[in-house]
């Protein structure tokens, strides 16, 4: 590849990464709620899913997906409803619901079972990034959401052959333009992670929470129907 080839690769690539889509739904919805760590962990399982697709390019079975209709519209479809799946939770979630009784307190030092608890205390609802069940969620998140983008299977088709020249090594070629374009990407999303997490003390406040929760439930949706009616 000439010096101008590669540029282009690379701004191409960058603007199809900055592009807001599912990745960028997921990864700030998980940051804002449970931390960056649980930002990194999407984006790992995001990194998991780029990997499969790359080798899947690399070994020529990507086009043998694309060129079949009945397997692209099952993973077409498969995509569509997961992401349905997942901003219906999402909006779900964010229902209002009855708020419980407030219970007193109990003065430190009373006595019985409550004694030396506040029980009004808040309680925290929101599991924190460490808990297992939050990074399994966000993994998951990540590497099915990808695994069934059928963008991402196009990508790799239609795009990525642009740069690489049939005949000997075409397979080579296309395996480090795949990984210059997950490395990109990877590189991208750490940053981004890492300027939410700076912003959270304000992405927290319930008010502003409860907005983003809702439109990346109904962003997922809109997605979601996107690819189901798209062909």
């Amino acid at each position: 590849m000439s010096d101008i080839q590669i540029v282009s690769f690379v701004a191409a690539s960058l603007l199809i990464i900055i592009v807001p889509g599912v990745d960028f739904a997921l990864v700030t919805r998980q940051t804002v709620r449970y931390g960056r760590r649980a930002g990194f962990v999407v984006l790992a399982g995001l990194f998991a899913a780029a990997l499969v697709h790359a080798s899947l390019a690399t070994a020529g079975l990507s086009a043998l997906l694309v060129s079949s209709p009945a397997l692209y519209t099952v993973l077409r479809v498969a995509g569509a409803l997961y992401l349905l799946y997942l901003g219906g939770t999402i909006l779900w979630a964010t229902r209002p619901r009855r708020t419980a009784p407030v219970a007193q307190p109990v003065p430190v030092g009373a006595g019985g079972a409550g004694a030396g608890t506040d029980v009004s205390a808040p309680v925290r609802d929101t599991p924190v990034a460490d808990e297992p069940h939050v990074a399994r969620r966000s993994f998951v998140m990540g590497v099915t959401s990808q695994l069934l983008n059928v963008k991402v299977v196009v990508f790799y088709v239609s795009f990525v052959p642009q740069f690489v020249k049939p005949g000997d090594g075409a397979a080579a070629r296309t395996a480090v333009l795949a990984a210059t374009f997950i490395g990109l990407a990877v590189l991208w999303w750490a940053c981004y992670i890492l300027l939410i997490d700076r912003l959270q003390p304000w992405l927290t406040r319930p008010s502003v929470l409860l907005v983003i929760e809702r439109l990346t439930g109904l962003i997922l949706i809109v997605l979601a129907v996107r690819i189901a009616l798209s062909h």
